[in-house]
């Protein structure tokens, strides 16, 4: 006999029982009472019967009702949250990764590398389901506009985002989540915080949550802010130079005196009565490399100088530090400073500018040789080391032998107008940080250093450049 399981079949039940129950009570008439209480027993057995089947009813609705509130729950989360919310259809993308998985491709970068269109066969295999107002509003497109629409036009401008997160699927991660720049359906683009959660299979559907995050006015404000700091670094750049017009006319000057002495020399050879035509060549020789260093000198000067955007490329770092000793080689001999440049073996390249790399260097040197000569220090020594900290990361430290910091001030230095000299300005401190921090560095420093001053360092990312040995330009111990 067939198990009582669903609720019909107990309504069944109760309906036959109570018309056995009438059919019995008719006989009882006839039969007598055993028939009678065999007709109560079929009767209670019915009620019983019936009385599970309304309780399971109501047990039903009630799961039923529950099951609509939270329904309404997340459709009004869904609907009304301020997060750009997009819910996609990622079954025919499973059966993609289903069918590689079966040949053996256990990581999909390198079969995209080789085979590219496979690319755009994914875009295609997503589709949107629906929209939430945030979205709409957004991309455009209206509330109906989503459905079945396929992705490949909301990546247009960034691909590589979305071949990053279709690797990030295949490895079965949960979630991703990347910066990035999406094309709306009417052809704007936006800057936008990209993530997804998978979900999983509902109603027989692979389901993916895309939720985008407009970013548009935070990457302005820190366009904005980097030309603010890019503003204070030119100007600190000049108040420097304006330090060191004394070193500069001195640096300008060698060149220009051995530029006149070599040409009276020239003229001296050519004034005799059979010129003598190898050293006529060696004086002008001569001129033309004290021409090339006096326009060096210049040029460096101008580009500390200059306002112009940043510029970020592969750079040698020690090279920038090479450079910026030149540039004070003047300034620290008047002082009686000795400098000792202890670059990197492994001759460490970073992304970043040029100028504003220097600044640093040249902000930390000069603040170490005035520190000193406060203090009235006959052996004024500098050194700047560079090392690899790790294999992501580069550390430079300049460290002196002078006064050291006061503990009292140790927590301040870096903050905006705050110094212990008595004419400076506090801001060159600020600004070494600002500069370290834009290019994704930190910027520290130490009460006493090994030689016995202040040690001052700051870390730099490394270029995943290719790293080559650069030209000594003669700077160091």
């Amino acid at each position: 006999m067939r198990p009582i399981q669903t609720i019909r079949d107990r309504i069944l039940l109760w309906a036959w029982g109570s018309l056995v129950l009438t059919l019995l009570s008719f006989g009882c008439s006839l039969l007598g009472d055993n028939f009678t209480t065999i007709a109560f027993a079929a009767f209670l057995a019915s009620s019983l019967t019936l009385v599970g089947a309304i309780m399971d009813i109501t047990a039903l609705k009630r799961a039923h009702v529950e099951l609509e509130r939270s329904e309404q729950r997340y459709r009004h989360l869904f609907t009304r949250m301020p997060i750009a919310l997009r819910q996609l259809d990622a079954s025919r993308l499973l059966v993609l990764f289903r069918k590689l998985k079966a040949e053996g491709v256990k990581d999909l970068g390198p079969y995209f590398d080789s085979h590219p269109e496979f690319l755009r066969t994914c875009m295609d295999a997503l589709s949107f389901e629906e929209a939430n107002e945030r979205a709409v509003q957004m991309f455009g497109g209206g509330p109906n506009g989503y459905v079945g629409r396929a992705m490949a036009d909301t990546w247009r401008e960034r691909p590589d985002t979305f071949r990053r997160a279709m690797e990030s699927r295949y490895r079965g991660e949960t979630n991703f989540e990347e910066e990035t720049r999406m094309v709306t359906w009417d052809g704007r683009i936006v800057d936008v915080l990209f993530t997804t959660a998978r979900v999983g299979p509902i109603n027989d559907l692979e389901i993916s949550l895309v939720g985008t995050i407009d970013i548009s006015p935070r990457l302005r404000a820190q366009q904005e802010l980097q030309r603010v700091q890019a503003e204070f670094a030119h100007a600190a750049r000049v108040s420097m130079l304006g330090e060191l017009t004394a070193s500069i006319a001195h640096e300008v000057n060698q060149p220009l005196a051995a530029i006149a002495t070599n040409g009276a020399a020239g003229l001296r050879w050519l004034n005799r009565p059979v010129p003598d035509i190898g050293e006529i060549r060696k004086t002008i020789e001569n001129i033309v490399v004290d021409t090339q260093r006096a326009a060096r000198i210049v040029a460096r000067v101008r580009g500390m100088a200059s306002r112009k955007v940043p510029e970020h490329a592969s750079l040698c770092f020690d090279e920038i530090v090479r450079e910026a000793l030149l540039f004070l080689r003047h300034e620290l001999e008047s002082r009686g400073v000795a400098i000792l440049h202890r670059p990197c073996p492994a001759t460490p390249q970073v992304v970043g500018d040029r100028t504003q790399l220097q600044q640093i260097i040249v902000n930390l040197a000069i603040n170490a040789a005035q520190a000193m000569t406060q203090a009235a220090h006959d052996d004024r020594r500098i050194v700047i080391s560079t090392v690899a900290q790790d294999a992501s990361t580069l550390c430079c430290s300049v460290e002196d032998n002078g006064p050291g910091i006061a503990a009292e001030h140790a927590g301040r230095l870096f903050e905006s107008f705050f110094t212990t000299k008595e004419s400076g300005m506090g801001m060159g401190l600020p600004i070494c940080r600002s500069i370290v921090e834009a290019h994704g560095g930190r910027i520290g420093a130490e009460c006493s250093a090994a030689h016995g001053g202040a040690r001052f360092w700051f870390t730099l990312p490394k270029s995943v450049a290719a790293e080559s040995p650069r030209p000594d330009l003669g700077v160091g111990a």
